[in-house]
């Protein structure tokens, strides 16, 4: 028991950061670990050591959150929803604190290679879910499958499964390609491409997509020789994977078949083939245009829908005239909608600040950095259909990878 609460006081950090990664599926829950590191960090600052990275860190993350945060602020003060908005503008402070926290807990390196570990773990088990639940109608844990898609673990919330996987497949295949041989960089990659595909979320296909040309480049590169079979294998395993998938799934026939009517070109065809967004976007920037200031409130998207949506849109429709759609479906949109012409001068103030932040790093610490950043990327990659990136899901995870990735950073003075 000694050893093992000596062993704790000093491993917890890691461990919070993969309980958040595992409870992602169940709701809200993942707010628990989220909470504790964002309280921990009144508590860390009392050391003299960690008020030094403090100020080193300062510089870097609190910019960043500045141009996430103010957008949230200053869009509350007309909002459609003045109230929520303000509320989630002052829970979102939790975010910065939780990422200051890990940047200064998880700067020695195993703390990161324990998260990199047990999230490689958690991928592969949900992915292997997956095809259990694809194959057998339920997963592991009895879960049956979703009428619309496959979910595994993610169960009501299915839509999160497959993107999910993807955005957080660089924490998988770098631990792979850095502690595992070949041949298991090449399975890991074949799970988590498969898991994607066949959970029928055409967002997270393109993310996979993205990971699939990244890692082409990576592993061209002189220093990783050693891998250059398994370069040479992406390829083909991803055509086997897929194709296995689209013989195995129903539903990803349905998926593909979908859209492929978009090569018709008509509106119509467009819009069945995106799953009825193009009103979404249409009315984000109606949105957009009658309020370019500060847009219509952060979490305001769906009462502002009903005024800025044409009369016969089919969101509102299925609501009954209640309310329209949550949230814009793309990055770029939503912020557009919700924080007008101040959030996106902030977006883009952010990719800025973060790109040149990278490009000071040295290449040994770019490395280590590397899985963190490139899973920011692909939640953030602008041509796609998005979560709510104003949400809780979507904005925790933003800002534990940030943590993660400034918990990499190193002061050369």
């Amino acid at each position: 028991m000694p050893i093992l609460f000596r062993r704790l006081r000093t491993e917890w950090p890691s461990w919070t950061v993969v309980l958040f990664i595992a409870l992602l599926p169940f709701g809200r829950w993942q707010e628990l670990p989220l909470a504790a590191l964002a309280l921990a960090l009144p508590f860390l600052l009392r050391s003299s050591a960690h008020r030094r990275r403090f100020r080193f860190l300062a510089p870097v993350l609190i910019p960043l959150f500045l141009c996430f945060w103010l957008p949230m602020v200053l869009s509350s003060f007309d909002s459609f929803t003045p109230e929520k908005s303000s509320l989630r503008s002052l829970a979102a402070l939790r975010y910065l604190a939780a990422a200051f926290s890990i940047a200064l807990l998880l700067q020695p390196d195993s703390q990161r290679w324990r998260v990199l570990r047990w999230g490689a773990y958690l991928l592969l088990f949900w992915a292997v879910d997956g095809f259990v639940q694809l194959y057998l109608g339920s997963d592991l844990f009895g879960i049956a499958m979703h009428p619309d898609r496959l979910n595994a673990l993610f169960i009501k919330q299915y839509q999160f499964y497959g993107p999910t996987m993807a955005m957080l497949s660089p924490l998988l295949l770098e631990y792979a390609r850095r502690r595992w041989p070949a041949w298991a960089w090449v399975i890991s990659f074949a799970l988590v491409l498969g898991a994607v595909t066949i959970a029928g979320m055409r967002s997270g296909w393109l993310l996979m997509a993205v990971v699939v040309a990244t890692y082409l480049l990576l592993l061209l590169n002189r220093e990783n020789r050693e891998l250059r079979l398994a370069t040479l294998s992406i390829p083909v395993v991803a055509m086997v994977v897929i194709l296995a998938g689209y013989l195995a799934s129903p539903l990803l026939q349905e998926r593909i078949e979908q859209s492929m009517t978009a090569l018709e070109g008509t509106e119509t065809a467009i819009d069945f083939a995106s799953s009825e967004r193009l009103p979404i976007f249409r009315t984000a920037l109606r949105m957009y245009r009658a309020h370019p200031l500060n847009g219509v409130g952060v979490r305001s998207f769906s009462v502002a829908y009903l005024e800025y949506a044409e009369a016969d849109d089919v969101h509102v429709r299925k609501t009954g005239g209640a309310r329209g759609a949550y949230h814009a479906h793309n990055v770029v949109l939503e912020v557009m909608a919700d924080t007008g012409s101040i959030g996106l001068a902030g977006l883009a103030l952010g990719i800025l600040l973060a790109w040149r932040q990278w490009r000071g790093m040295l290449p040994a610490q770019r490395q280590e950095a590397f899985p963190f950043a490139l899973a920011l990327v692909l939640i953030l990659f602008p041509v796609n259909s998005h979560f709510a990136v104003y949400g809780t899901y979507l904005s925790s995870l933003i800002w534990v990878l940030a943590g993660l990735w400034a918990s990499t950073f190193q002061d050369r003075s």
